[in-house]
């Protein structure tokens, strides 16, 4: 008997712990995307719109500019994981840095309802912080404040800020973003200036910058292991390495973006950039529902940032919410039309074309076809497809036989399985389609 239980504990017991993990993340999954709805319900809503202006940098030398740049991104990562207000992107940001916009303008052509400036001086282990919300409308000063304290009460500091911005805009609501219980990232000092480091260079999209920041990152690393955010921000860096071309998309380098993925993740399972990082990762593998719970989950952290809208949109999509996913996407393409790497619209237009094509509007995929500069593949498949439906000839087409040459020897169905479609009716379509022409 004492045999058989033994025997039985080892062939069941695994199981159970199979199916317990398998209920308990459906469970998990289940909570999460039960509030996609509620999510999607308010993408109309108008919030007001406010923009952080980079902060003046009081230093005597521009040593101190990183940290005086990283905090004022800081803060304005902070404002944006905030749902009832609309966050200008960093890009637009820091496109205004000592340029003199006059208040009118920032509400006429921004479209900024409050924007935030102030200045920073370091000396030696103290922050002195001036601060202002200026409200666009009657172009008043609606809250200032000084903060002169220890580098290591900066978290603090932010969170204070942010409170009293939020509170002076949408009066006084209960913000669950500003609970800070799981997301104060570190103690060390060092660690906090090494990822400021490392995720500036990350921003610059060039290939030695790229291998900088990463030892900027490791550093920080180093200096506090229990800090999530060099964690996300080398996963992230060590992504774009391989997007951009500057390291080979082999084992190790996906082994090291991984592992620093899965810690960052595992310090903090509501870090935006791990969380949108892993849904892209899901969207890659077709596994286009765990891609949908990540994405909401990285949109409930961080509604504001572009990185976010980028991957939400398209996982919506997927996901079948084709009108939702149009929205997110016209909303990124209206506050950033060109990604920080990119040198045109291409990205956002490329993404559009697509999306009004899964819905069947025919001609706004003419219109955004037109405002292509370099058409794809799929942008060329997906065309071709539409004028095949639409019953127009478009053989002797000038777009049409440049496609032709320079598509030809690719290996259709890996082509479209990489267009990561979830709908398996318009993938045979398009490749029954592509060998035939």
């Amino acid at each position: 008997m004492m045999q058989y239980i033994f025997i039985g504990l080892l062939i069941f017991f695994p199981i159970f712990l199979i199916f317990t993990y398998i209920f308990k993340r459906k469970s998990i999954n289940k909570n999460i995307l039960e509030n996609l709805d509620a999510n999607l319900s308010g993408i109309d809503d108008y919030r007001p719109k406010i923009a952080v202006i980079p902060f003046e940098n009081l230093n005597t030398n521009d040593d101190g500019q990183f940290l005086v740049d990283g905090i004022a991104e800081d803060l304005l990562t902070e404002l944006s994981m905030v749902k009832e207000i609309s966050v200008a992107t960093r890009k637009t940001c820091f496109s205004l840095r000592e340029k003199d916009i006059t208040s009118e303008s920032f509400k006429n052509e921004w479209g900024f309802d409050f924007i935030v400036t102030g200045s920073i001086r370091t000396s030696d282990d103290r922050l002195r912080i001036s601060i202002e919300l200026s409200d666009m409308t009657d172009d008043r000063v609606i809250w200032s404040n000084k903060f002169d304290r220890e580098n290591n009460d900066i978290f603090e500091i932010q969170d204070e800020i942010v409170t009293k911005i939020i509170t002076c805009i949408v009066g006084e609501i209960e913000i669950s973003s500003l609970k800070r219980a799981n997301r104060k990232p570190t103690e060390s000092m060092t660690s906090y200036e090494y990822t400021l480091k490392g995720r500036a260079l990350n921003q610059k999209y060039e290939k030695n910058a790229n291998a900088e920041a990463i030892k900027m990152l490791d550093a920080a690393i180093e200096a506090d292991k229990s800090n999530p955010l060099p964690y996300s921000w080398k996963a992230c860096t060590i992504g774009q390495s391989m997007a951009l071309g500057f390291k080979e998309n082999d084992d190790q380098t996906m082994s090291e973006f991984m592992q620093a993925l899965s810690k960052a993740n595992e310090l903090n399972d509501n870090d935006w950039n791990a969380l949108r990082i892993i849904a892209e990762a899901h969207l890659t593998l077709h596994d286009f529902e765990q891609a949908m719970v990540y994405a909401n989950k990285a949109y409930n952290a961080n509604p504001n940032h572009p990185f976010v809208l980028w991957i939400y949109g398209r996982v919506l999509l997927r996901y079948g919410n084709l009108e939702n996913g149009i929205k997110i996407l016209e909303k990124l393409y209206e506050i950033e039309p060109i990604p920080m790497s990119d040198i045109n619209t291409d990205r956002m237009n490329k993404e559009l074309f697509l999306a009004y094509y899964l819905n069947n509007n025919f001609e706004k995929c003419d219109e955004v076809f037109n405002k292509i500069n370099e058409h794809g593949f799929r942008e060329w498949l997906v065309y071709a497809d539409i004028k095949t439906k639409q019953k127009i000839d478009y053989l002797k087409d000038n777009w049409f036989i440049s496609g032709q040459q320079k598509f030809r020897d690719l290996n259709m169905k890996k082509e479209i399985s990489l267009f990561h479609l979830n709908n398996k009716d318009i993938s045979t379509n398009l490749e029954n389609l592509s060998n035939n022409i």
